[in-house]
């Protein structure tokens, strides 16, 4: 039994949906995963001397020549200890992680509402359960965390499930005597302990973080799978061969054999004191009903004797486990110990996929057995038997024609091994297994990371993906530190009527160098080292409705980012860090020379973050170097660069991901290729309309602009012949255009005799002022940024698509119009012309209009 550290203080965790106020990520879908307490002191940029320029050149030739070989890295150590730690890890170095969604409780029996608690959930749950009220068992509700506290002490020395009812019943106990309180108030506590204890379920067990722990989780649920569904078979079975029983009694009943005194006196033994059972015999008709077919009868019992057989066909059978001799699954975990209701099948290196395949057609053999007698018997029960049809069915029925119902009662076959054992010794039989359909489960785990960097390999083996590839295969990829996900995963799984894999991230004691193991496999979700994913081909038949990555942080982009408190130059500030694959292997001495430190005096425009490197092109970064970001022991800031051949790594994995993305429609190419087309149509198409309406308004301002001309020199002729200017407006066309303004003419007229003194027209600069018409908005072109608005809300308004348009050109200033002219960013206002020919500074105002006409 492993050990695992005790004691542990209870702190703000890492990689949980709790988020605290140091560092906080970036809004976006997906499972939040880091979140820190804020340190006592935040890291500090250093702020170095620049060096001598023939210092730099010379530095940077050899950070270059390092770039390109990956020789000669400078990670720091002492005998297994990183001097130097990624930063957004930095807060955990050296002390105690907490993970908290372990212990987690998980029903081990077939009844009960819930299934699935994480331990914090559980005690809210049944605490609100018992006392929903908020005064209620106060002193029980502000002791939650104590006694959370309390029971993962009790479990921190243990990796096997425990019942958890009396683990409460001790950490209550435990907790009452912490609390030392006395008098009505221990009265009080007390009688919360028993109303709690009521409503929290016998059954269940507590499952403690561990390697294994995904395997006890899948245990326990298959256990409780198999009870519940063979149940529904054994209640069908039951009623079954009642009622066929009663057709074999009816018949023999109908036989001569049944009309004889000795038959009659067994029968009514209770008459024997009154009743001739002779004479009886004798009144009684002979043949009097047909009997049925001897074939049916033949058919009828030998479904009886079949279901007699149901606990050796069926019931009786185990769980089936396969594993390899020689791997970790059977040398270190006590299967007999742990598992004792599971049948285990070592074999050799090699043959796993093969003893699977043959185990599984001897268990569904069986099973058939006495699911095809039971189908029988329900159609003889109905008497809808077929022997034209259903012979011939029955004949060739096995596990093919099972329905969901029972395959769920057939004994789970579980091949348990791992990936590299897979991936050299048997990867073809695997790849046939699946393809073959049978719904063997199969738990396979990563052991760790993959560090082995070679020039001829790039791109790994996913398993996940593999299974994918056969398209009717459920895939569950996940890490254990992730009990939630796991639980609903094997849950869909095990109800699948196909293959499911559970490839599963198994972290082990001394794991790279992280203080913990939960730690580092939980910077392995986060550094996308291995991405969490769901693939179910039930989801229905569009591809992408069957992935499913909402489990992962920031599902929308490349890397997780993070704001990290710093001090630079003396004052706070922050720093936004990606948390790459890099980051993730920072913790590791084995990838300890693909990085080097790169002293603060060195650092140039040419040492680049390596998530923009990811993002640039060839010629972009081709002069480059990308880094991470190292906190030393100094509470220091360092850049490392990191070396091309890890950096290889780092987008295989950004490949990988880029591919769950694209899978599970984020950024997807051809919707974003779509999407593009059709904003290219819709502006072709806006500037046609646009084209269209200016040439129309190019047209009816000319004629606007002839109109007015006219009309003013009518009005001028009518005044100089001194006619009656109405009658002649009232027969002018352009009259009775309501956009046509009419001109001031002033005429000063002198007395009989006189010379008749006549003003001229007005002059140029004032005709071409009058002839612009009132103000106007490309309202098509509007981008909403409300400038015009906030002018002048009563000249200005929106339409019901929010873009702007004149909506009373008088409603305010000449001057208005135009600073909301001069403050529009798209410049898509026209002033027009002033409505007020005596507004203050208006030749001003018309001369700074002019641009925008």
């Amino acid at each position: 039994m492993s050990k695992t550290t005790s004691n542990k203080e209870k702190i703000n965790e890492l990689f949980k949906a709790e988020a605290t106020d140091w560092l906080e990520p970036e809004d976006g879908e997906g499972r939040q995963w880091l979140s820190y307490s804020k340190p006592e002191e935040s890291p500090v940029l250093p702020e170095p001397e620049p060096p001598v320029e023939e210092e730099l050149k010379a530095y940077w030739r050899n950070l270059r020549a390092f770039f390109q070989s990956g020789k000669g890295g400078n990670m720091p150590y002492e005998p297994e200890v990183l001097q130097t730690y990624p930063a957004l890890l930095a807060p955990y170095w050296g002390g105690d992680f907490t993970q908290r969604d372990y212990p987690c409780w998980l029903n081990d029996r077939p009844t009960g509402e819930k299934g699935f608690f994480t331990l914090p959930d559980f005690l809210t749950y049944y605490v609100a359960q018992f006392a929903p009220e908020e005064g209620k068992a106060r002193i029980l509700k502000d002791n939650l965390i104590r006694l959370e506290n309390i029971i993962r002490e009790k479990l921190g020395l243990v990796d096997e499930p425990f019942k958890a009812y009396p683990v409460m019943e001790e950490a209550l106990q435990e907790l009452k005597a912490q609390l030392a309180i006395s008098g009505e108030e221990a009265k009080q506590f007390s009688e919360e302990i028993k109303g709690f204890l009521r409503k929290v379920p016998k059954e269940g067990v507590l499952i403690p973080f561990s390697p294994n722990a995904a395997l006890h989780m899948l245990s326990i649920m298959i256990g409780r799978q198999l009870k519940q569904s063979r149940q529904t078979v054994k209640d069908q079975i039951n009623q079954l061969s009642h009622q066929l029983q009663d057709i074999i009694q009816v018949e023999q009943e109908k036989t001569s054999e049944a009309h004889s005194p000795e038959h009659l006196q067994s029968s009514l033994e209770f008459a024997d004191s009154f009743l001739n059972f002779d004479e009886l015999s004798s009144l009684l008709p002979s043949g009097a009903s047909q009997a049925i077919p001897e074939e049916r009868y033949q058919r009828i019992d030998s479904v009886l004797k079949t279901l007699e057989k149901a606990d050796e066909l069926l019931f009786n059978q185990e769980a089936l486990v396969c594993l390899e001799q020689q791997g970790r699954s059977a040398t270190e975990i006590d299967w007999k110990h742990s598992f004792p209701f599971f049948s285990i099948q070592e074999t050799e290196s090699g043959r796993l996929s093969q003893i699977a395949t043959n185990a599984f057609e001897e268990v569904m053999k069986k099973a058939a057995d006495l699911f095809a007698a039971i189908r029988i018997g329900k159609i003889e029960a109905e008497n809808n038997y077929s022997s034209e049809w259903h012979a011939e069915f029955f004949k060739h029925f096995d596990w093919h024609h099972f329905n969901e119902q029972e395959m769920q009662a057939c004994s789970p076959v579980l091949l348990v091994a791992e990936w590299q054992q897979i991936k050299t010794k048997e990867l073809d039989d695997f790849s046939r297994l699946l393809a073959s359909n049978r719904p063997i489960k199969f738990l396979i785990e990563q052991l760790g990371c993959e560090t082995n960097i070679s020039e001829e390999v790039v791109f790994r083996q996913e398993p996940g993906a593999l299974a994918v590839a056969h398209r009717n295969t459920f895939v569950l990829q996940g890490a254990v530190v992730e009990p939630a996900y796991l639980n609903g995963g094997f849950m869909r799984g095990l109800r699948a009527s196909s293959p499911a894999l559970f490839y599963l991230l198994s972290p082990l004691a001394g794991q790279g160098h992280s203080p913990s193991t939960d730690l580092w496999a939980s910077a392995a979700v986060e550094g996308r080292e291995f991405p969490g994913f769901i693939f179910d081909s039930r989801q229905g038949p569009k591809w992408g409705n069957r992935f499913d990555i909402q489990n992962n942080p920031a599902t929308d982009n490349d890397w997780p980012e993070h704001q990290l408190p710093i001090r630079q130059k003396g004052k706070e500030t922050t720093l936004t860090i990606p948390f790459t694959f890099a980051d993730f292997a920072a913790q590791d001495r084995r990838f300890a020379n693909y990085f080097q430190l790169v002293p603060a005096c060195f650092w140039s425009e040419d040492l680049i973050p390596l998530a923009d490197y990811l993002k640039g092109n060839g010629e972009d970064v081709l002069t480059k170097v990308p880094f991470i970001w190292l906190i030393n022991k100094e509470n220091t800031l360092e850049r490392a660069a990191v070396a091309w051949p890890l950096v290889q790594i780092c987008q295989e994995r950004l490949d990988f991901w880029h591919y769950l993305q694209e899978n599970a429609g984020v950024h997807s190419y051809h919707v974003e290729k779509a999407t593009e087309q059709l904003r290219q149509e819709l502006e072709e198409d806006m500037q046609q309309k646009l084209s269209s309406m200016e040439a129309s308004f190019k047209k009816d301002l000319a004629e606007a602009k002839e109109a007015s001309a006219r009309q003013a020199m009518e009005q001028l002729a009518a005044v100089l012949l001194d006619l009656d200017t109405d009658a002649i407006l009232t027969d002018s066309p352009v009259s009775k255009s309501a956009d046509a303004p009419t001109p001031k003419v002033e005429v000063e007229v002198e007395q009989p005799g006189s010379v008749t003194k006549v003003e001229p027209p007005a002059e140029k600069q004032e005709e071409e002022v009058l002839s612009l018409g009132e103000a106007w908005i490309d309202t098509p072109l509007c981008t909403s940024c409300n400038e015009c608005i906030d002018t002048n809300s009563k000249v200005f308004q929106y339409n019901a698509e929010k873009q702007a348009f004149v909506a009373d050109p008088a409603g305010g200033p000449f001057a208005d119009i135009v600073k909301a002219a001069e403050n529009c960013p798209v410049r898509i206002i026209h002033p027009g012309a002033p409505h007020n020919p005596d507004e203050p500074n208006l030749e001003e105002w018309v001369k700074r209009a002019e641009p925008f006409q």
